[in-house]
């Protein structure tokens, strides 16, 4: 049985048209935010909207709905503790500077770190 949920894939050379529209009230403010984000990202309105929408849930959930925050999130204390233990282990101490540095690179690494892991995931499975 098919989810009318989830797009189905397109067979021969058919091309994948836009048929779908999706509303929302927003108030004039909130209008007027959408309008100035659009227009510096020099995109039209809907077409920013969609794209901000779309890309807000393929980053968030994996094709298959696992949640990619929860991942990143472990892929940080992995990092985090592969960084602050190592030294530990060796019998050396790490400074304060050390410490901090690790944590700031934890959180700039984390999500790329996340996402490669998932992708090499994906693609020894051969999806």
């Amino acid at each position: 049985m098919s989810n009318p949920f989830v797009s189905q894939p397109q067979t021969g050379g058919a091309r994948n048209r836009r048929t779908q529209t999706i509303s929302t009230k927003l108030t004039p403010q909130e209008e007027c935010e959408l309008q100035q984000a659009a227009l510096a990202a020099g995109k039209k309105m809907g077409e920013w909207m969609r794209d901000v929408l779309l890309e807000s849930v393929r980053e968030n959930q994996t094709a298959d709905g696992r949640d990619t925050i929860l991942l990143t999130e472990i892929v940080g204390i992995q990092l985090f503790l592969m960084n602050v233990l190592s030294p530990l282990t060796k019998g050396e101490l790490i400074s304060e500077e050390r410490y901090e540095s690790v944590v700031r690179a934890v959180q700039a690494n984390k999500a790329r770190t996340a996402r490669e892991l998932f992708a090499r995931c994906l693609r020894t499975r051969g999806e």
